[in-house]
């Protein structure tokens, strides 16, 4: 015998969102893993914003359900003004991930509400690799390895002039100052073919891009979210979060977040699982979830039947209408009958 087939109902990435922005009370929109040099979805994230900016306004508040590895500063900046130019209160949910240019989105929103595995990361945003590699590099790799190279020369220097100028001291009996000026030319030899290495034009455009992460940090701080900040507290913070780590995968958690003086807050659980159900079923980079359905929904069962039901009075009103109609249809035959009986 066949079993009966049991409907299951999924729902769809649109209600998971619906539900989120209800559970909220304001709209909700969704940026999940971009946007490293996606023209695309920077475009289809801007388009939705603009269709969306009337709910967005009326309610005045948004709240971004972030999931992304990072990428290229300017997007996440192009969609933040958006934002920001919509909604008053703008404010973050960090389930798993927003690293690197997705943490500097972060910088723009009032509060950064992070998960249990919520992490931030650094904030050297990704570039192409100069030497045509295809994995995007992180500028501040090339100058903590210049940093490093730094101190071996000086530590290597060092040991060098006072090895051969101990030894040209021993072996021929020359004297310092003499012995010092044919070790320094040792060692310029040495550190010269060292940093011949460095390419100064690479060296410049890394320098450059580590700028502008810091110049894109501070004019949103400055501009929204960290106003009431000092300009040294400001800096603090950026420094830290551009120069302070010495891997672009950096796990910054939520207490690594507190101590760094970020605007985060704890993420409620059923919150966090709303959140990661639609990341995990969202078949689009951007969406956009509203709660406006739930004002236009049908009042419920008890609201209708105490303020729609007709109450006593009511009803003896609407008896005592009916009666007097019958009277008067009464009294009308009468007077009929009364014409005709007269008539005839």
């Amino acid at each position: 015998m066949q079993e009966p087939e049991t409907e299951t109902k999924e729902r769809t990435p649109q209600k998971i969102i619906d539900s989120l922005a209800i559970e909220l009370g304001c709209p909700i929109l969704l940026l999940n893993d971009v946007f490293y040099d996606d023209e695309q979805s920077t475009f289809l994230a801007l388009n939705i914003l603009k269709s969306g900016s009337d709910i967005i306004k009326e309610f005045g508040r948004l709240s971004v359900v972030i999931e992304s590895s990072g990428g290229q500063l300017e997007p996440f900046f192009r969609i933040l003004k958006t934002v920001r130019q919509n909604a008053e209160i703008v404010n973050a949910l960090v389930p798993h991930r927003a690293k690197s240019a997705a943490t500097f989105f972060c910088l723009g929103v009032d509060e950064i509400y992070m998960g249990l595995d919520g992490e931030l990361g650094p904030l050297d945003a990704q570039i192409h690799d100069p030497k045509g590699g295809s994995t995007p590099i992180s500028p501040l790799e090339t100058f903590h390895a210049l940093e490093e190279l730094r101190k071996y020369s000086l530590e290597t220097s060092w040991l060098t002039l006072d090895f051969v100028v101990t030894q040209l001291m021993q072996r021929t009996h020359m004297d310092v100052p003499y012995a010092v000026e044919r070790a320094m030319q040792l060692v310029s030899a040495i550190a010269g073919s060292i940093y011949s290495r460095v390419d100064p034009h690479e060296l410049g455009q890394m320098g450059r891009h580590l700028l502008v992460s810091e110049r894109y940090a501070d004019t949103v701080m400055r501009r929204w979210s960290y106003k009431d900040l000092t300009d040294d507290d400001r800096r603090s913070i950026i420094d830290r979060l551009v120069r302070d780590y010495p891997t672009h995968g950096f796990v910054i958690d939520f207490e690594e977040a507190q101590e760094i003086g970020l605007k985060v807050k704890p993420l409620d659980d059923e919150i966090s699982a709303l959140c990661e159900e639609l990341i995990e079923n969202a078949d689009t980079p951007v969406l956009l979830g509203s709660p406006i359905g739930k004002r236009n929904e049908q009042r419920d069962e008890s609201t209708i039947t105490e303020q729609d039901k007709p109450n006593d009075n009511y009803k003896e009103d609407q008896k005592t209408v009916a009666n007097a109609r019958k009277e008067e249809s009464n009294s009308n035959s009468i007077d009929e009958a009364s014409r005709k009986a007269h008539a005839s």
